[in-house]
């Protein structure tokens, strides 16, 4: 065991802090704590009177040591993955270093103890939580622990100084615990690799999280913070001090969000934008993947987290975005960040020591450009006839009345005022009531089958191109370029619905991929002509895949749809839309979850090579 030694001067008076050393080994079955202090902390803290000779008796000593016992149970607290306290027990205290004639209190950092607790388990632990509450409330002078966890099976410890009310939060992987200190780098890097993918990279538990996406029609700020970081900056009501209830986590929604409006402005081109706060959310331990919203459930101060969604609408690309952070305080001295615009990957680290505040992105010349065009018809319709539907009538019944002039001599000349009558009226109806169809003597117009699919594949891709946008508005105005009549409306409900994942709690995905399986043009379809109005139009059948994607807190979600479906294309105002369509089949393929790679040459080189002192993914 190693043991570290105070240099502060022995008297109450010049004593600004108190170091303690925290061994804790974990094992599948039991945490096992030796707590080496001082007796100065037995002077401090259990209020030790010397003698006349200045002198604490052994006596004295020893009957503070028995009330120091529940004093460090109350004060060293290890909580399991829920945030609830493990009960322990003090199994030993090595006071040997104790002479019988007492301590002098020159001499107090001279003298030290170690009290052994041990906390059993009932299973092998995934996650726990270590904090101390060493403080005097009555000196005011905090307690300083350097702590140090070691997991059974591995040698690589876990080291740490850790402050009163400042908690670690330490994961255990039993199956393959951290590699020995002298284990390769690329042993190391991959050892690594398979814990960050284990946690979708989130591998500290006391650490803030920074995300920035910019998009072409949005910025977004995706910030992790741990409960307890958070209560540094303000404090939230409860009834238990332990934990935060789901209807106090409802009641405290407005004082987070409006705490978060105003932190970290952000500007775009120049223009401080305020942000809309899309999702806020509490999460345990236990969960991993971030971008689904939380299960409603009490969540601990001492190792929950809270993530929140700030979205900054823009009018398509950005060409310059700067992002200050001000969320600095005792707690928070640096945030390490990570941007993402578009392909390229940043490293931004907002510290306050190094005055380093601001952070500010220029665009390098990419403009948005959404290619949703129209297809012109190339292929030329029949020549159209047009008859007179009623005229043709009357003059064919002129033409029969005028028969019957030579047959019936007595009524000739009521029947010449007859015929005179109708071919008057024919006339008149000349203009009306006309039938038109296209001429008999030319060959129907057909569309060749590598023309259908290129038409096909051009407006099917337009389609899913069109939700790019952001607003139902823009999203049906690219529509109505590819698509027709009532269809528009249902083509917009179906697509919109298939791009909700229901395993990120409905959230709409933007499609990264449409590949085609299979186009046939059909040729002869039963009940073609009953939706298709013009004898141009066509219908294909085809197999294809789509891939959406949803993307937060620096992990992407891939879910892949695959469909069969009969469509129906005819000329409208001289392009090509999709009128209808007749779903055969639809397919999920299996789901996707995969890091969002930063560039190595824009990387800060974090993790590149094995930690000195790191037994568990922890937060610090």
């Amino acid at each position: 065991m190693t043991l570290v030694v105070s240099c502060f001067p022995a008297s109450s008076e010049a004593h600004p802090i108190s170091v303690s050393q925290e061994n804790v080994y974990v094992t599948r079955d039991k945490v096992v704590i030796s707590m080496q202090i001082y007796v100065e902390d037995l002077y401090f803290f259990q209020k030790l009177e010397p003698d006349e000779e200045n002198i604490i008796s052994a006596a004295k000593i020893k009957k503070a040591i028995e009330k120091h016992k529940q004093f460090l149970l109350d004060r060293l607290l290890v909580r399991d993955i829920n945030g609830e306290k493990l009960k322990g027990k003090v199994v030993s205290v090595d006071d040997s270093s104790i002479k019988p004639q007492g301590v002098a209190m020159t001499d107090l950092m001279q003298f030290s103890l170690i009290f052994q607790i041990e906390y059993a388990l009932a299973t092998p632990p995934e996650f726990l939580t270590f904090s101390q509450q060493l403080v005097d409330s009555n000196a005011g002078f905090p307690a300083l622990v350097q702590f140090n966890l070691k997991q059974e099976g591995s040698e690589t410890p876990y080291a740490v100084s850790m402050k009163p009310r400042e908690p670690q939060t330490i994961r255990f992987n039993w199956d393959h615990p951290p590699l020995a200190p002298d284990a390769s780098e690329a042993d190391w890097q991959k050892w690594l690799k398979e814990r960050r993918e284990e946690t979708l990279g989130i591998t500290s538990y006391g650490t803030i999280y920074s995300f920035l996406y910019i998009e072409d029609f949005e910025v977004r700020h995706e910030i992790l913070i741990p409960l307890a970081t958070l209560e540094s900056f303000f404090t939230l009501e409860r009834k238990d001090p332990d934990f935060l209830s789901v209807e106090e986590q409802t009641a405290s929604r407005e004082t987070i969000e409006q705490f978060f409006v105003k932190s970290n402005p952000v500007e775009i081109d120049g223009i401080s934008v305020k942000p809309v706060i899309s999702r806020l959310d509490f999460y345990g331990l236990d969960f991993t993947d971030f971008a689904r919203p939380a299960e409603k459930k009490k969540v601990s101060i001492a190792n929950a987290r809270v993530g929140i969604i700030l979205t900054y609408s823009t009018k398509g690309t950005p060409d310059k975005v700067k992002v200050t952070w001000d969320m600095f305080n005792r707690s928070v001295w640096s945030v390490e960040s990570v941007c993402f615009a578009f392909d390229q990957s940043l490293r931004p680290v907002f510290s306050k020591l190094e005055r380093k505040s601001e952070f500010e992105w220029n665009n390098p010349g990419r403009k948005f450009n959404l290619e949703v065009n129209p297809v012109e018809v190339s292929l030329q319709p029949r020549t159209s006839w047009s008859v007179p539907s009623v005229s043709t009538i009357g003059f064919l019944l002129c033409f029969i009345l005028s028969l019957s002039l030579f047959r019936k001599k007595a009524s000739r000349r009521k029947t010449l005022i007859g015929v005179a009558l109708l071919f008057i009226v024919s006339l008149l109806c000349w203009p009306l009531s006309r039938v038109t169809f296209s001429s008999p003597f030319e060959p129907i117009p057909k569309v060749s089958e590598k023309t259908a699919e290129a038409v096909f594949k051009t407006l099917h891709k337009n389609i899913y191109r069109s939700f790019d946008y952001h607003t139902d508005s823009d999203i049906y105005d690219a529509l109505a370029k590819s698509a027709d009549g009532a269809f528009l409306e249902t083509l917009y409900r179906q697509i919109h619905q298939s791009l909700k994942m229901q395993e990120q709690g409905g959230a709409i995905s933007r499609v990264s991929d449409v590949q085609w399986k299979s186009i046939e043009p059909e040729t002869a379809i039963e009940g073609k002509n009953q939706i298709t109005q013009d004898e141009r139009g066509f219908a294909v059948t085809s197999t294809w895949t789509v891939a959406g994607t949803v993307e937060h807190w620096g992990h992407i979600h891939t879910r892949t749809n695959q469909y069969q479906a009969l469509f129906y294309l005819e000329p409208v105002d001289g392009v090509w839309k999709l009128t209808g369509m007749k779903l055969l089949d639809e397919q999920r393929l299996p789901f996707r979850t995969r890091l969002r790679e930063v560039n190595s040459e824009e990387s800060d080189g974090s993790e590149k090579s094995p930690p000195e002192t790191q037994s568990a993914e922890s937060g610090s």
